[in-house]
């Protein structure tokens, strides 16, 4: 009585329920998870619409493959940062000495299909745990014994495309009672949430993207300390010579020439930037302004309208958080914390960029607005 939904991984769903098929070729298959907030707290980096990038402590994009150990499915994080030239006697002595890590379980709920040989697994069961470790933030930064109320916490969407796997799960966090902290001299207290109604209940909402790694990864190019690139690093342990096994290469955009041989083309595929709906209608004119404004620096270097704003579509939904689809987003968070900030998510084996998700935060506009009245 289940309806299938076809995409990069299957779904299928009878009423309350949804399972997630996976093929054999869709296991060990190298995936793209990228976590970002939909809703947050406004507060203590728990900020809604927020793209967290590999340095944070929690949200991280990961490569992640799924693996079936006897009647289990596992969604394993793919260690990136140790790495050796594939096939050699050194990428099976980074095997042995580096260990990937679970994110998530699921057990299987069906025989495997007698054509296929696929599998069902609860997408609850996979996707409704605390993934991105949001207990221990909240745990670290108020002192307080949060934890993941899985009775709250609910699958909000969960659909499949060509290219994408999207899941938004809402979350509930709670503490049974709220500490007053320590009196000891010198030892840390403990305090809560400014911005909830009841600092022992709040809910954070995440959006979940799986997505298919490049069959190809870029080539990777290497980094120079005397320039300002956001970079990745790896341990590479290939050439037992070289000085250091340490590698850094910069994080770039793929951006190739519909004809290779002209001085000045346009791309095969531009960089795209959608102004998210947060964003206020008196402010979109001139945020698109300054994004194309760097045509001019790509064109320099050979390359004609390498960059395009675009507005989402009303209808359909148009989702600007699923991998692939850079956006401009606005956030109202209760104390300007950046002023505007711009991660992003890139493969790990080579730095190409997969999505960049840009947001301006308001209290920081406003205060500009207002210093510059001043001085005015």
């Amino acid at each position: 009585g289940a309806e299938r939904q076809d995409g990069l991984l299957p779904l299928w769903r009878r009423q309350d329920k949804v399972w997630l098929e996976l093929s054999p070729s869709a296991l060990g298959k190298p995936l793209f998870l990228s976590p970002k907030l939909s809703r947050g707290i406004g507060e203590a980096g728990v900020f809604g619409g927020l793209m967290h990038s590999r340095s944070a402590q929690v949200g991280r994009p990961q490569w992640v493959e799924f693996r079936k150990v006897q009647q289990q499915v596992q969604l394993l994080a793919i260690n990136a940062a140790y790495t050796a030239r594939e096939g050699s006697p050194q990428a099976l002595a980074v095997a042995a000495g580096y260990s990937p890590s679970l994110l998530a379980s699921a057990s299987i709920a069906s025989a495997p299909h007698p054509q296929s040989g696929a599998v069902l697994i609860e997408v609850n069961a996979l996707m409704l745990g605390d993934v991105l470790g949001l207990a221990q933030h909240l745990q670290r930064q108020y002192r307080q014994s949060y934890a993941l109320d899985p009775r709250h916490t609910v699958l909000l969407q969960a659909r499949t495309e060509a290219q994408a796997a999207v899941f938004e799960v809402s979350q509930h966090f709670a503490t049974s009672g709220i500490s007053a902290g320590s009196t000891t001299p010198g030892m840390p207290g403990s305090s809560v949430p400014a911005t909830v109604p009841d600092p022992r209940s709040l809910f954070v909402n995440v959006h979940y993207t799986l997505s298919p790694l490049p069959a190809q990864p870029m080539p990777r190019r290497p980094a120079d300390p005397r320039v300002g690139y956001f970079s990745t690093s790896v341990i590479d342990f290939s050439d037992d010579l070289r000085r250091t096994p340490r590698e850094r290469f910069i994080n770039r955009w793929r951006l190739d020439k519909k004809d290779p041989a002209a001085a000045v083309s346009e791309p095969v595929q531009p960089i795209v930037f959608w102004l998210d709906p947060s964003i206020p209608e008196a402010y979109r004119a001139t945020i698109t302004e300054g994004v194309l404004e760097w045509n001019k620096a790509f064109e320099a270097i050979g390359l004609r309208n390498a960059i395009e704003v675009r507005t989402p579509p009303a209808d359909p939904p148009f989702d600007t958080l699923e991998t692939g689809r850079a956006s401009i987003r606005w956030m109202t968070n209760a104390q300007a914390q950046f002023g505007a900030i711009g991660p992003s998510h890139v493969d790990p084996r080579s730095g190409e960029i997969l999505d960049a998700d840009i947001a301006i935060e308001s209290l920081t506009v406003r205060g500009m607005r207002q210093l510059a009245a001043g001085l005015g």
